[in-house]
């Protein structure tokens, strides 16, 4: 899910979203324990009991989100009235995701089944009444900035590798982005609700640029290469794509603390539970068993990309070379056809590696 243009969301035109999303689904299973500890902490309040997912996407993660929440409330408060929500911007696949949740693989199948509603809209904005939610989950999402960014950056095509004003001026923005987002769930939050955030992110390296190794540097760096390699071609435009830098940013575990420590009024809000950023076991390279066949590493290493990264790449790339007398459909084709390619002849130069920003927040009861 991105919310780096509010209206160009990143799953609009997404490829085999559910396909390609092992990470997603991965992702919210192996958390599946904390959502379940969070559910029943919150079982008991006198409240109707919900969980809303903010940038829920339209894959199977998003009913894996959920499941632990609805497992844990069915079993310990079985009488009481259950909701799920799922929040995403309009160009989210609905039709895919509501036909997942009412499937054999959803949660409806169950003896009282959770009351299910749609939110639709940016999280930097409310989705969701005053008090009414008693989990909220953010997965994978909350790195996409609220606006896309366009800087005089030639040398790169994210903020990791930014420097100078450049680099200012997008963590700027990150920060602000942040703090919007926890001020507006603190409203949409019950008192003594939990708010669970679980996205990408970076830690301190000493050597990296800017000191900070951040997760996906492989994947971003690649497809700095390949932009690099078709705009000395002449099919992007070079005041296009000197200018292009995909919206988000990847927080440091302090970097997402500070919000807490300066006058945010976030620390009247919110106890913190926990605030980390921890390492994805074996470096995080998803895709490792298939690199006894590079042709099958490249290839799922194109439909991991294409699934988050293409729509950004539509927007800022090649729509805008477009109107320079180039074809959209060609230009992403070639794209990708150049980034199957260097993975196969590179593979783990390349890697997937992550880091994974874990922030756990209780609204106060006041």
């Amino acid at each position: 899910m991105s919310e780096a243009d509010e209206t160009s969301p990143s799953t609009e035109g997404m490829v085999d979203y559910d396909a390609n999303s092992r990470a997603q689904k991965e992702h919210a299973l192996g958390n599946a324990d904390v959502i379940a500890d969070l559910a029943q902490r919150v079982a008991n309040r006198p409240d109707d009991l919900n969980i809303t997912d903010y940038g829920c996407g339209p894959g199977q993660s998003a009913i894996e989100t959920v499941r632990p929440a609805l497992d844990a409330w069915s079993s310990l408060v079985p009488r009481k009235n259950v909701s799920v929500c799922h929040a995403d911007q309009p160009g989210n696949d609905w039709n895919a995701l509501m036909s997942l949740v009412a499937g054999k693989s959803g949660y409806l199948n169950r003896p009282h089944p959770p009351l299910v509603s749609a939110a639709v809209g940016s999280f930097y904005e409310r989705m969701v009444p005053d008090r009414s939610v008693s989990v909220g989950t953010c997965f994978f999402a909350s790195h996409w900035l609220r606006s896309t960014a366009s800087f005089d950056a030639p040398d790169t095509v994210w903020f990791a590798d930014l420097t100078g004003n450049a680099r200012h001026e997008m963590w700027r923005r990150a920060k602000e982005d942040w703090v919007r987002f926890l001020r507006l769930r603190a409203e949409e939050l019950q008192p003594g609700g939990f708010l669970f955030v679980s996205t990408i992110g970076a830690v301190p390296e000493a050597g990296e640029i800017n000191d900070t190794a951040a997760s996906g540097r492989g994947i971003y760096r690649a497809m700095q290469a390949i932009t690099k390699s078709m705009t000395e071609d002449g099919l992007l435009a070079r005041d296009v794509t000197d200018n292009f830098v995909f919206g988000l940013w990847f927080l440091t575990a302090q970097e997402a603390r500070e919000a807490f420590e300066e006058k945010s009024g976030l620390a009247d809000l919110y106890d913190v539970d926990t605030i980390d950023v921890i390492g994805v076991d074996g470096g995080g390279d998803v895709f490792s068993s298939y690199l006894d066949d590079p042709l099958e590493y490249a290839s799922k290493y194109v439909g991991y990309t294409k699934a988050f990264a293409a729509s950004s790449l539509r927007a800022g790339l090649f729509e805008p070379t477009l109107g320079k007398g180039k074809d959209t459909t060609q230009l992403e084709a070639e794209f990708f056809r150049r980034f199957e390619e260097l993975y196969r002849e590179k593979t783990t130069a390349y890697a997937l590696e992550q880091w994974h920003l874990k922030v756990i927040l209780r609204r106060k009861d006041s």
